[in-house]
C-alpha cells in the first residue's frame, strides 16, 4: 500500500513523556512552588511554558489544587514555580502510608516540540518528532 506525503495511516501505541511526577510539597506562596520527587533525567523532560494538570486526593489538603491546569514558569532542581498565588490555599501535607493514591503533576494539553539537540529538552513524544 502506498501513503502519499508520508501520511500517518495508523499510530501505532506511544508511552507519553515526560511522565507524571509525585507531589512532596507544595508552598503556600506567591509565585507557587511545588517540590517534586523526580531524577535529574525525569527534570530534563519538562521545560518552563509547558502546560501541567494537578491530581491532588482530599487526605494531601490543598484541595484548591486539585484538578488545576498551570503552565510552568520556571524549573530549579526538582523545583517547579507556577504564577498562581498560593497563599490562600489550604496547606499541603503528605498523609499518612496506605492512604490513597499520590498527589501527582502531568503534562497537559498537545504543546510539543521538536527534539533539541542543544537543550536535549523533549517536553513530548510525538510520531516523528515534529508534533501533532
Amino acid at each position: 500500500m502506498t501513503v502519499p506525503n508520508d501520511a500517518n495511516y495508523r499510530l501505532p501505541p506511544v508511552i507519553a513523556i515526560p511522565s507524571a511526577l509525585e507531589i512532596m510539597a507544595v508552598a503556600q506562596s506567591n509565585p507557587m512552588v511545588v517540590t517534586v520527587s523526580a531524577n535529574s533525567d525525569q527534570m530534563n523532560t519538562y521545560i518552563a511554558g509547558q502546560a501541567v494538570k494537578f491530581n491532588v486526593p482530599v487526605t494531601y489538603g490543598m484541595i484548591q489544587l486539585n484538578q488545576m491546569t498551570l503552565p510552568i514558569i520556571g524549573i530549579s532542581g526538582n523545583t517547579m514555580t507556577f504564577a498562581v498565588n498560593s497563599t490562600v490555599f489550604d496547606a499541603f501535607v503528605i498523609p499518612a502510608n496506605g492512604t490513597q493514591q499520590p498527589a501527582t503533576l502531568a503534562p497537559s494539553g498537545s504543546r510539543n516540540l521538536q527534539y533539541n539537540n542543544s537543550t536535549r529538552q523533549v517536553p513530548f513524544q510525538s510520531l516523528n518528532n515534529i508534533g501533532n
